[in-house]
């Protein structure tokens, strides 16, 4: 326990102070890829991989919970670096979609590597069972804070 850390955390304090510890450990890690990248880059792109079909930016913005403007910057970012271009929408004349590109599914493998690193050095002293149930835990405590 660091001088900082109260012994007996809420629950809400603990939660936020595991997701900023793995925040600043996947923030090195990305950075050793030297292309200006962060942690928000990575839920970005790990969104729009995982949405497996190109989307707006007002989806994206909506599906990591971010203002437009900075999903803007954001993708500004990787399209810059190949990983995503902006074509016209199929059915929307007014709206772009955004489509990851190769390089953009070779970048998310990498990162994707870097990230289960960051998690498995965080859950180090976790066997196995206690991972399953963590996960299933906080799973269930997702589950019931969102509105049906």
């Amino acid at each position: 326990m660091t001088p900082c850390n109260p012994p007996n955390p809420s629950f809400g304090l603990l939660l936020r102070q595991v997701r900023d510890g793995l925040v600043r450990q996947l923030d090195v890690s990305i950075a050793e890829e030297g292309l200006g990248l962060g942690f928000s880059h990575y839920i970005g792109l790990k969104v729009l991989v995982g949405m497996g079909a190109p989307c707006t930016a007002n989806e994206l913005a909506q599906a990591i919970d971010q203002a437009p403007s900075a999903v803007t910057r954001l993708l500004d970012k990787l399209e810059s670096l190949g990983c995503v271009r902006r074509e016209a929408h199929a059915s929307d004349r007014r709206a772009l979609q955004i489509v990851v590109t190769d390089e953009g599914h070779g970048l998310w493998k990498r990162l994707k590597r870097r990230g289960d690193a960051v998690i498995d050095f965080a859950m180090r002293d976790l066997a196995p069972e206690e991972r399953e149930l963590l996960m299933n835990l906080l799973t269930r405590i997702r589950d019931s804070l969102t509105t049906p």
